[in-house]
């Protein structure tokens, strides 16, 4: 970028032949990073049966009906069956499709199959349960076609893995969908074969998006092998953090938590040991790997703080990826650590139900913006997409005003963490820059850093701080690395 100011003063320094482009009224920010993403599983799901929205099992059976196997399987993701009259269970699927199906669930902790995808993936009544997951079984021991955690591990393997010339379709595909939503980059937390498509594409010249890409844990005697670090890549495919699970999910109650979920003795599970953990975080630190670590409950959150204490900094910070039930006893700890809270405010918009029902007065804790941004935590927000939208302008909305689907409670949902509009915006750029380790060039409009920037046709009711503005907003020109990559 080299120069901000006003367009008469800057048009005296233009060099010949440069586009311009007359947005009067706009707003222009920086360019959106979607700090935590599964981009590949969204670019494919978008291909895929979509059961975002089926408020019955029936409804999804029907869509599931409908849809045409592809490489012999029919695939799909979104449900949600926290309301659902029926359980998931595989006789459903069997009765309407003959061959295997396998269904994600919305926030990607479990997994719908029906009879031929348990027998693809080897699971019988005889599979034990392993350790961080669960093969629900009826009361006879056979399994119901419902897979929790670590149990989707087993069925994984069974799954075609889709071509690389479709997989490199679907990432352009949803790329121009994310220039179109204001993304200019994303952090992304997927397995080797997504990053050698991001690598495809790059090499290609074809890849606008900056892409921070964090391997999971599988990844990394590989990594610590090819001597791989963070911070190195190239100017659009960087990688980032090694991911690592310390429990579920708040919707499946596999979140790991102090005290048991209201009304119940369960406390969800821990989806690693804590030698695991600590080994595998300390190889990865001492290889100089930043650690990206998942912990949604407050027992999960406690162990996260504990381990990261004890590990050296690399080139980019430490993240804690949800943090999103937090004792209060531990809200200033990962200030004091310089970790990275990578939270997703959009997530709150459907969960203030469920946090209400399994955490009760624990809610107090879940989504703390307010408080971890006073104690000086470095905030970095994202959509986890798919499990819930791209579009930066609802994670916006979603910090703002703290409401539910219906727009209640008015006044907000523990009000008093409620962000402001540059409070927001700033944790979806330089606090993304922050924690990719660019903050020096990215993440901020001034001379000198790098031209990623969105123009904004908005509501002037956003200069009175009104959420809603922004979440009607419509991106009008998308600009990454000087280059035009969308223009309404």
């Amino acid at each position: 970028m080299r120069a901000v100011g006003r367009a008469a003063e800057i048009a005296r320094s233009l060099p010949p032949g440069t586009p311009v482009y007359e947005l009067p009224g706009a707003w222009i920010t920086p360019g959106f990073v979607d700090g935590h993403t599964h981009f590949a599983a969204w670019a494919l799901g978008r291909r895929r049966v979509q059961l975002v929205g089926a408020g019955t099992r029936a409804e999804a059976v029907r869509r599931v009906a409908a849809a045409t196997p592809v490489q012999g399987w029919v695939l799909g993701h979104g449900w949600d069956a926290n309301d659902w009259e029926a359980p998931p269970q595989r006789q459903a699927l069997d009765a309407v499709q003959p061959g295997p199906v396998f269904l994600d669930s919305l926030d990607v902790h479990a997994a719908w199959l029906n009879t031929p995808a348990l027998a693809a993936a080897g699971i019988t009544r005889a599979t034990p349960d392993p350790f961080g997951g669960r093969i629900v079984r009826d009361t006879s021991g056979e399994p119901t076609g419902l897979l929790q955690e670590r149990a989707v591990e087993l069925a994984l393997p069974a799954l075609p893995m889709p071509p690389d010339d479709l997989l490199a379709g679907a990432l352009i595909d949803a790329q121009s969908e994310a220039h179109r939503l204001g993304v200019t980059g994303i952090h992304d937390v997927e397995g080797d074969h997504v990053f050698r498509a991001f690598s495809r594409l790059d090499r290609e010249q074809r890849l606008r998006l900056r892409v921070l890409f964090s391997p999971p844990v599988a990844s990394l005697p590989r990594l610590v092998a090819e001597r791989a670090m963070s911070g190195q890549g190239t100017e659009w495919l960087t990688t980032g953090a090694v991911k690592l699970f310390l429990d579920g999910s708040l919707g499946t109650q596999t979140a790991w938590m102090l005290d048991p979920y209201e009304g119940s003795r369960d406390r969800g599970m821990p989806l690693s040991t804590l030698e695991q953990a600590r080994d595998a975080m300390l190889t990865a630190a001492r290889a100089g790997l930043a650690l990206s670590v998942h912990a949604i409950g407050d027992a999960a959150a406690r162990r996260a703080l504990d381990l990261l204490a004890a590990v050296p900094r690399v080139a980019i910070p430490h993240r804690i990826e949800h943090l999103q039930c937090v004792h209060p006893a531990d809200l200033g700890r990962a200030a004091a650590l310089g970790l990275v809270a990578s939270m997703q405010p959009a997530h709150l918009l459907t969960d203030i139900r469920l946090v209400e029902r399994h955490w009760g007065a624990r809610g107090a804790g879940a989504y703390a913006f307010r408080r971890l941004l006073r104690a000086g935590t470095a905030l970095a927000f994202g959509s986890d997409v798919p499990v819930a939208p791209l579009d930066p302008r609802e994670g916006v909305f979603a910090a703002m005003q703290r409401t539910g689907p219906d727009g209640s409670p008015a006044a907000g949902w523990y009000p008093e963490e409620r962000l402001e509009f540059e409070e927001a915006v700033r944790a979806y750029t330089l606090g993304n820059a922050h924690a990719a380790g660019v903050a020096h060039r990215r993440g901020v409009l001034a001379p000198g850093y790098d031209a990623d920037l969105v123009a904004w046709e908005a509501d002037p009711a956003l200069a009175r701080g009104q959420g809603a503005a922004f979440r009607h907003a419509r991106a009008r020109l998308t600009v990454v690395g000087g280059e035009a990559v969308m223009q309404a």
